[in-house]
């Protein structure tokens, strides 16, 4: 199933809330329920300790023949922060000796009948430690709720307990508190109270906790797919252009949203990748162009001479001349190829050049040699240069190269009579070699443009009726600073061209 970054974000954010919330709600649901239990169980210990008092109160008053004590009001737990928990102790001999004489009972009574404090709105009884209910509140017969084992035992150990009985689908709260005389355990308060409001409240709690979830979880699934539509929108928009731009719309270009995000740089680098495949492209139909033009030419005048020497026998020395022709033809064709060859390594940089030191006067006495019987033949006074050594670092065949294209172009455009002067000098930092020729000179307008690959440059006298692409100057340029260096022109119409192209020297590249 297909599924778009806009559904998958949209999802990783509601499973993301979700758990969220559930943990939020669990977390909540949990502190709610434990406060509200800890508050009952506060009321009930400090309910359970004011009747101890008051017991106590009516004991101290009969004993010495005073008013008993009035009523006592329901009180609440004493205070949330420092809650009694632990039954308090009292030493009272002449209470003690009731007890040991059996009339305990009695006392509670007739501290029932006084008081009316069985009366309370929580239900309360008095428990002897052998399990004998002493006094109860008419609530708690109601509830007949047996006193357990567990509540005894803690009793006689002087321990407060803590239950939560079911009586009728209701819950009831009830703390046993014992109370200490002397040092013992001698009789125990038990007081509880419904949990129904509690439960109540916990269940309307947990009920909107239930709706709550999903209604959020709905909203927010809502509003996060519209946030990740608007976000994704330029997206949307990138992939319609995309599907757009073909071989033919490589110019058209992504538009750029100024965001300062992601989309901004994708955009910005799609363009980018958009730029490269268009030069590509472009550098591709113009190579298959060129290498077309180039070696069409030679190939249809090849085939054609070779057709004509087959037609009718001839003699050694014929056949000899065309075969010289032919393999004069080859040559240019193979350095043709080579040229070609040699740019398209030029997308690499100088990571094609394999570099290994070079003099460049041996260099170009070498090259100057190749040329020096063109020359003679074509009446130009063809010179070289070189009163020093120069070192550099580069690749001995790209550096022939250039200087052979750069000879082989002043030769091309100077006519019988002129000269061509190759110069060699260097510097402490710089290698410099000039090609000047006093041939027809560069117009303005072709001057800027014969360093592009594939330039058409105008036809010469010995082109013929087709000019040809500028492979030649193209390849020059690349080599010069695929090599670290540069070059430049100068040229005049009617007064020759002038090639300067400087090098780094060995010691300089090496630093």
């Amino acid at each position: 199933m297909k599924r778009s970054i806009r559904y998958t974000l949209t999802l990783w954010y509601l499973a993301l809330l979700a758990m969220i919330l559930c943990v939020f709600s669990t977390v909540l649901y949990h502190n709610v329920s434990q406060n509200l239990f800890h508050t009952i169980d506060e009321v009930l210990a400090s309910e359970s300790d004011g009747v101890a008092d008051t017991i106590f109160a009516f004991w101290e008053a009969a004993r010495t023949g005073t008013t008993s004590p009035a009523p006592r009001t329901p009180r609440t737990h004493r205070s949330a922060a420092h809650p009694r928990t632990t039954p308090r102790q009292t030493v009272a001999p002449h209470l003690q000796l009731l007890l040991d004489r059996g009339g305990f009972p009695a006392l509670i009574t007739r501290w029932a009948e006084e008081t009316g404090e069985l009366a309370s709105v929580h239900p309360i009884r008095i428990v002897s430690l052998t399990g004998n209910i002493l006094a109860s509140s008419a609530n708690f017969t109601t509830l007949d709720i047996p006193l357990s084992p567990a509540a005894i035992a803690a009793a006689s150990h002087g321990t407060v307990l803590f239950e939560t009985v079911v009586r009728d689908e209701s819950r009831i709260r009830l703390i046993v508190w014992p109370v200490i005389e002397a040092g013992r355990a001698v009789y125990a308060v038990q007081v509880g109270s419904p949990l129904s409001q509690a439960d109540t409240s916990l269940d309307r709690l947990r009920l909107w906790l239930y709706w709550l979830i999903p209604g959020t979880l709905v909203v927010a699934s809502l509003i996060g797919w519209l946030l990740a539509t608007i976000a994704l929108q330029p997206v949307a928009h990138m992939t319609a252009t995309a599907m757009r731009i073909g071989v033919a719309q490589l110019h058209e270009r992504i538009a750029v949203p100024h965001t300062g995000d992601e989309l901004e740089r994708l955009a910005t680098t799609f363009n980018a990748m958009l730029t490269r495949l268009e030069r590509s492209f472009r550098r591709l139909r113009q190579f298959s162009a060129a290498a077309s033009h180039e070696l069409r030419t030679p190939l249809t005048a090849l085939k054609g001479e070779l057709e004509v020497t087959l037609r009718r026998p001839r003699t050694v020395e014929e056949y000899q001349a065309v075969i010289t022709t032919q393999l004069a033809t080859l040559d240019d064709m193979a350095q043709t190829v080579e040229e070609l060859l040699a740019l398209s390594r030029s997308e690499d940089g100088d990571a094609a050049i394999a570099w290994h030191p070079v003099e460049l006067g041996a260099l170009a006495a070498h090259v100057f040699g190749f040329f020096r019987t063109r020359s003679h033949d074509s009446d130009v006074a063809l010179t070289l240069q070189c009163t020093q050594p120069v070192w550099m670092r580069g690749e001995r065949r790209l550096l022939e190269r250039v200087l052979a294209n750069l000879i082989d172009n002043a030769l091309k455009h100077t006519t019988a009579g002129q000269s061509v002067l190759v110069e060699l000098s260097g510097t402490t930092s710089h290698a410099i070699l000039i090609v000047r020729d006093t041939g027809a000179g560069i117009s303005e307008a072709e001057l800027p443009h014969i360093f592009d690959r594939f330039f058409r440059q105008r036809p010469t006298p010995t082109d013929g009726p087709q000019s040809s692409y500028g492979l030649g100057l193209g390849l020059c340029r690349w080599i010069a600073e695929a090599h670290h260096g540069r070059i430049t022109v100068e040229s005049r119409v009617g007064h020759g061209t002038i090639f300067t192209v400087s090098f780094p020297t060995a010691a300089s590249a090496a630093a």
